[in-house]
């Protein structure tokens, strides 16, 4: 029986092909593109330096889209996300203006994550707290919490 690959969308950390890499191994997607999380915000997540979503339905997410996760891929997703996240189907466009449904880690409500006021930006992320970010990231099945 055939399985049917996942749409995930990413928003923050997941973005860069190396951690992607370092939480998936082989199992990282092969197709990502460019795409738009419509009705949510990016923000720093309190105390930390990756990001949440909180809804907007005025807003626009800038993140890729992941079209080929696997089933146990999704498993490593979900053990790097940890407490405080869930994957839910939201609205995604891409590139090309086409909409579609996909997995979106967004905040479970149990208050274990909390948005500020701060909007997140990768390119900071990337050249401020990448490198750390990996380092942590080795020694961690899930995403390293806390600066």
């Amino acid at each position: 029986m055939a399985v049917t690959p996942l749409k995930f969308f990413f928003y923050g950390t997941l973005i860069d092909p190396a951690v992607r890499r370092a939480v998936l191994g082989g199992k990282a997607p092969k197709r990502v593109e460019d795409a738009t999380l419509l009705g949510w915000r990016r923000r720093k997540a309190e105390r930390a330096t990756f990001p949440v979503v909180v809804a907007d339905g005025r807003a626009k997410t800038p993140g890729v889209l992941a079209l080929d996760v696997s089933p146990e891929a999704k498993a490593l997703l979900d053990a790097y996300e940890g407490k405080g996240y869930r994957a839910e189907s939201w609205v995604v466009e891409r590139a090309d203006g086409k909409r579609l449904q996909a997995l979106v880690y967004v905040p479970d409500g149990s208050g274990a994550l909390r948005a500020s006021d701060t909007p997140w930006d990768f390119e900071e992320w990337r050249t401020t707290h990448k490198a750390a970010f990996l380092a942590r990231l080795k020694t961690s099945k899930t995403a390293p919490r806390g600066r």
